[in-house]
């Protein structure tokens, strides 16, 4: 999708109702376009067509419609996460600047919402939306690390550093663009990172012998 165009509806997590996911669909957008201090049931509930009341009957609370949004998050940004590195006919850099570049087009597309939540999460002290935001990143994470030792047992990445400090900097350099994206958008700047920096990352982790074949 173009940077700027607004998104379509998206999958349904599990047990997530055609009703509620077109709440939550609304949400993403208010979110999208001013952020989540925007982000309240009455706005929610405007662009949907429902009484706010109506509304509560799907989501009590604006504090309900943010772990929605989590869990749409880890559906959007998680799940295609898996299959990627799942991808056994693709060699492991590929599969890290695919993964590196599926999360930078979600923040493109959806204005940085990976770290707005996080955000929200964290000054919120709320025990449940810490903690599925940590069981995203561990996630990620060991995503990322999974495939860091599959590349350098078989000699296609470099053997050090360790892989949690690998997988940290490629997770590190979406998330700088997603800060990036909210206080300084530029769309050239984040064209040239994904065009110029991701293959610049992943390259300067194969080993000599896979980066001159």
């Amino acid at each position: 999708m173009t940077p700027g165009a607004g998104p379509a509806a998206h999958p349904r997590c599990p047990g997530e109702s055609l009703r509620q996911a077109e709440i939550l669909d609304r949400a993403l957008e208010l979110v999208r376009e001013a952020g989540l201090a925007a982000l309240t049931t009455k706005k929610v509930a405007e662009r949907v067509g429902f009484t706010e009341a109506a509304l509560y009957r799907h989501f009590p609370s604006k504090r309900a419609l943010v772990l929605g949004l989590i869990d749409r998050l880890e559906l959007m940004l998680i799940q295609p996460i898996r299959e990627i590195a799942g991808d056994g006919a693709s060699v492991v850099s590929e599969r890290l600047a695919t993964i590196i570049r599926h999360h930078t087009e979600l923040v493109r597309e959806h204005n940085s919402l990976p770290i707005l939540l996080l955000a929200q999460a964290s000054v919120s002290e709320d025990p449940e939306l810490l903690g599925r935001m940590r069981s995203i990143f561990h996630e990620y994470m060991s995503i990322l690390e999974g495939l860091v030792r599959e590349g350098q047992a078989r000699a296609e990445l470099v053997p050090g550093p360790d892989p949690d400090c690998i997988a940290l900097m490629l997770l590190g350099a979406p998330t700088a663009l997603a800060i990036r994206h909210r206080l300084l958008p530029d769309r050239r700047a984040e064209d040239r990172f994904e065009e110029m920096l991701i293959p610049f990352l992943v390259q300067s982790l194969m080993s000599t012998e896979w980066r001159n074949e």
